[in-house]
């Protein structure tokens, strides 16, 4: 039995990276919401896969997920 929510969120410079555990149904639910908000606002899903992988998806089993800011202007 798993207990208590195991959610990381961390700030990596203008990167926010996301990890929970796929078999604690209450840090899907965490991370999902998550992942809704932020991508809601504008923020680029990815994940590690040998390179950066943009995620549009989201799916329990990834288990970790960066978020990369949108540059505006440029």
């Amino acid at each position: 039995m798993i207990v208590g929510v195991l959610v990381n969120i961390s700030k990596e410079s203008a990167k926010i990276k996301l990890t929970w555990r796929r078999e604690n149904a209450e840090d899907i639910e965490k991370a999902r919401e998550f992942f809704m908000n932020l991508t809601k606002q504008g923020w680029l899903a990815t994940r590690r896969n040998g390179r950066l992988q943009r995620i549009l998806e989201f799916k329990p089993e990834y288990e970790e997920l960066l978020f990369l800011p949108v540059s505006e202007g440029g």
